[in-house]
């Protein structure tokens, strides 16, 4: 699913829209604790979020898949949402 906004919040927080009109807010405090998103802990770097459709991002090094975000929203695992049915003419 494609995101087409995204916004940082307070707390560590981000809100994401999708295609389909789905939104909702995640909250990152436990991923800006690890590795190479420590770098997001500066509130001015986390305000840097933006999207291109496929990934949540704040720079080419940085960034989440879209899908799991949409998944965590939908509360849903993302595996789910790649093995949606598929419906034949005849079915």
């Amino acid at each position: 699913m494609k995101a087409t906004d995204v916004k940082a919040l307070e707390g560590y927080k981000i809100k994401v829209v999708f295609e389909d009109g789905a939104s909702g807010i995640v909250e990152l405090f436990d991923l800006v604790q690890k590795g190479i998103f420590r770098h997001l802990l500066d509130q001015s770097e986390f305000q840097k979020v933006y999207t291109d459709g496929t990934s949540i991002a704040w720079s080419d090094e940085l960034e989440i898949d879209a899908d799991n975000i949409y998944a965590e929203i939908m509360n849903t695992e993302p595996a789910q949402l790649l093995h949606k049915p598929v419906y034949h003419a005849a079915d």
